[in-house]
């Protein structure tokens, strides 16, 4: 009987529609391991932004440009957004480790000021969705994280967990896929305190260049308006060493020397 008990209670939990379930250790794993994953390089990405309206024409684009990078402290993200004459608008700083979150943020030409993550909701520019919060995405450090389900998205297995804000303010809570087979974010669905959907982060596509395998575009939709961003990635420099000065919040008030080998994607 022990044994019989052993075979059963190794059995993966199925639904109806096939997909295994995760068990309570299988659930913390995987989350432990995505919180823990980080970019095999250093990179820097130019990006563009186009806000399309659910009626009307498309808004011309928003440029900008992303540095990324990860170390056994975690994993380090710095912003800055262009105008039209290509001067810096505004830049942001996220870094992200197991348990923890920060966010900076400065106007050209000003001092970096920290930031609550748990409530940024200033756009990027002018008439757009995207925020710092949906670059930054600190809800995946949230350590009130629990998994749902595993389920299909997009016609792939995906597993679903939920993090409750710590804060009191917006998104209450924010339920995020992670792809079952690459372990990484494809999905994050922002709700309010009335468990109704406010905003969708959508991973639309990937990307390949030097060998390695990049976002290579995403979208944020209004679920009240039902108006959506698109951010696309331009131009990819990868393999790099990217200094520690560049993700210091002293220096947000400049804009950063960006590298020269860039790819076009």
């Amino acid at each position: 009987m022990l044994l019989g008990a052993l075979s059963l209670s190794a059995q993966p939990r199925v639904v109806e529609d096939g997909f295994a379930q995760l068990s309570a250790t299988e659930a913390a794993k995987t989350l432990s391991d995505f919180r823990r994953s980080g970019l095999s390089s250093d990179v820097c990405f130019k990006f563009e932004i186009v806000h399309k309206p659910r009626k009307g024409d498309s808004s011309l684009a928003v440029h900008g440009t992303i540095w990324a990078t990860h170390s056994a402290e975690g994993s380090k993200v710095r912003v800055e957004i262009r105008q039209a004459d290509g001067s810096m608008a505004q830049a942001f700083i996220a870094m992200k480790a197991d348990t923890e979150s920060t966010l900076w943020r400065a106007q050209a030409g000003q001092a970096a000021v920290s930031l609550p993550t748990g409530s940024l909701s200033i756009p990027l520019a002018d008439g757009l969705l995207l925020t710092p919060f949906d670059l930054h995405l600190p809800f995946t450090h949230w350590s009130d994280t629990h998994y749902v389900k595993t389920d299909q998205a997009r016609g792939r297995p995906v597993h679903f967990f939920v993090a409750k804000n710590p804060a009191q303010g917006e998104p209450s809570f924010v339920t995020f896929g992670l792809d079952r087979s690459y372990g990484v974010l494809v999905q994050a669905v922002s709700m309010n305190n009335q468990n109704k959907s406010t905003r969708t982060l959508q991973v639309e596509e990937f990307a390949k260049t030097d060998d390695q395998w990049i976002l290579g575009a995403c979208s944020v939709r209004d679920e009240s308006t039902r108006d959506v961003d698109l951010l696309k990635i331009t131009e990819a420099a990868v393999h790099l060493a990217l200094p520690a000065a560049l993700f210091d919040p002293a220096t947000l008030n400049q804009a950063a020397v960006a590298p020269i080998n860039f790819k076009p994607l």
